[in-house]
């Protein structure tokens, strides 16, 4: 019995400890409240399906005045949803680390510049970033006109001449996967035959796995999810990228810059031609010592996944809203007709003129943000206003930034929020809005090291594609399922129909 009131007791004092040690974070739910939640793993339960996550946090916004404190396993969660508090976060020193559940991804595929925080990830962009320059970037349009060609002539075998209605998301990945390859690994893969698919189940399957671990907090502890059936899935999907990136990581010569015959001299003309990509400006720091092997397995994963997952996901929506909205894409084609008269290949001139295609592409980014929520960690307290007063966010707070729902607000963008409408929302005539308001690649300190690449390849492949086909299909805006996922997915992918103009 005694021991049972000292085991009792013990319990207790720890309990009491444990509460007195998280007494700031109380403070701040108390100033900011949200939903509760249940003790240990906060709002898990009801946010633990990735199909209505999204949905379930929309509606916390409208009950709850964001920003506002929940809670995740034991986790202090700053939910935040509104422009002003956005660019707050986004600009501050003490916020430049992602969340800390990222730490499941980087398990995963590796430490690299997604998931990294400071000091690491602060030297690891600035060694990456010139692999990422304009200059640099143009190099890189013959290689995607190339693959553009690729994916008009599948267009048109598949849709046009068998008449199939098509799941472009599909056929599209491959193709920003392999210039994704070629223009960050100097590799080509030709992806168009089936051996892509273990790659991209792969892919999906590890995006998925992190995801149900990031909404179960009862997963967190390593010991336990070592144990689940989640971590044998995980291993196995890890072992297939793995083996896929070594591939790639393999001795080469580059695209970019020559196709030399595989002599000594030749690699060595090629490889001083080719400092721009991303593996041989790594590899020039390994040499000098400056990166491990290890750290460019990690940067080499993330890069490709990042690039391929977000590129080709916006690239996708903006050709279904277009597919929904005949109007919109009769007026892009117009833009097209008009400024590339040549349909064989794209300038970076001709890019820069296209201002249509342009606002077509950021209105679905708008309405489906590439990656829908990114999570950021306080490392020392920080002060953020919010229209009734001034709170402090405790050192060690979650930050839950989320871009899909206020780029989708009435609130932040008028009546047609929820509609496709590029000219309402980013045309000439618009009314202006926050500088944080729509930020699909975020922005700030840490803003996305891959952004101009996406944006010049999505505005080259649109152009080619539109410029020579009609897209339509039978979906309809409200009908889209969307699953809150680390890049966004749909629950089912619509048809599409191809003809030629």
């Amino acid at each position: 019995m005694l021991v049972c009131i000292i085991l009792l007791v013990w319990l207790l004092l720890v309990w009491m400890y444990f509460l007195w040690s998280r007494r700031r974070y109380y403070k701040a739910a108390w100033q900011l409240r949200g939903p509760i939640g249940w003790p240990f793993i906060g709002m898990g339960l009801q946010m633990m399906t990735p199909e209505t996550f999204l949905q379930y946090m929309d509606g916390l916004s409208r009950k709850f005045k964001a920003p506002f404190i929940s809670w995740m396993g034991t986790n202090c969660i700053l939910y935040v949803n509104d422009p002003s508090t956005v660019e707050q976060i986004f600009n501050s020193t003490h916020c430049t680390n992602k969340g800390d559940i990222y730490r499941f991804m980087s398990s995963a595929i590796g430490d690299g510049l997604f998931t990294s925080s400071s000091p690491r990830w602060h030297k690891h962009r600035r060694l990456i970033n010139p692999a990422f320059g304009r200059q640099i970037l143009s190099n890189f349009l013959p290689i995607f006109n190339a693959e553009a060609e690729v994916f008009l002539q599948k267009l048109d075998l598949e849709g046009v001449q068998h008449g199939k209605q098509l799941e472009i998301y599909q056929i599209l990945k491959k193709i920003v996967l392999e210039a994704a390859c070629q223009t960050t690994m100097g590799k080509k893969m030709n992806f168009q035959h089936d051996r892509s698919t273990a790659i991209f189940e792969a892919y999906s399957g590890l995006t998925e796995v992190c995801v149900k671990r990031m909404l179960s907090p009862w997963l967190y502890p390593e010991f336990i999810y070592r144990r689940s059936r989640l971590f044998s899935q995980q291993q196995k999907v890890v072992g297939e990228l793995f083996g896929f990136i070594e591939q790639l990581l393999e001795p080469i010569v580059s695209v970019v810059s020559s196709h030399a015959s595989a002599t000594d001299q030749n690699l060595n003309d090629s490889r001083s031609k080719s400092k721009s990509i991303f593996i041989e400006q790594v590899r020039e720091h390994v040499e000098r010592g400056q990166l491990s092997w290890q750290d460019v397995r990690d940067e080499a994963n993330v890069t490709i996944a990042a690039t391929f997952e977000t590129t080709s996901t916006a690239l996708y929506f903006a050709i279904l809203c277009l597919a929904m909205h005949p109007c919109y894409q009769e007026k892009l084609y117009e833009e097209l007709v008009r400024e590339l008269p040549s349909i064989e290949s794209v300038s970076p001139d001709q890019l820069q003129r296209l201002e249509y295609t342009e606002m077509v592409i950021n209105e679905a980014m708008r309405l489906f943000s590439p990656v829908p929520m990114v999570l950021r960690s306080a490392d020392q307290d920080i002060e953020i206003l919010r229209d009734d007063g001034e709170f402090l966010i405790p050192q060690g707070t979650q930050i839950g930034i989320d871009i899909y729902n206020m780029q989708r607000d009435e609130r932040v963008w008028g009546p047609l929020a929820k509609t496709y409408n590029p000219e309402a929302h980013f045309g000439p005539d618009c009314p202006p809005q926050h500088a944080f308001a729509f930020v699909p690649f975020t922005k700030g300190l840490r803003m996305c090291i891959g952004y101009r690449y996406a944006q010049m390849l999505m505005k080259l492949l649109l152009a080619r594609i539109f410029r020579s086909y009609r897209v339509s299909t039978e979906a309809r805006l409200e009908d889209l399922l969307v699953k809150g996922n680390i890049s966004l997915k749909l629950k089912n992918y619509p048809l599409c129909r191809v003809e030629r103009r």
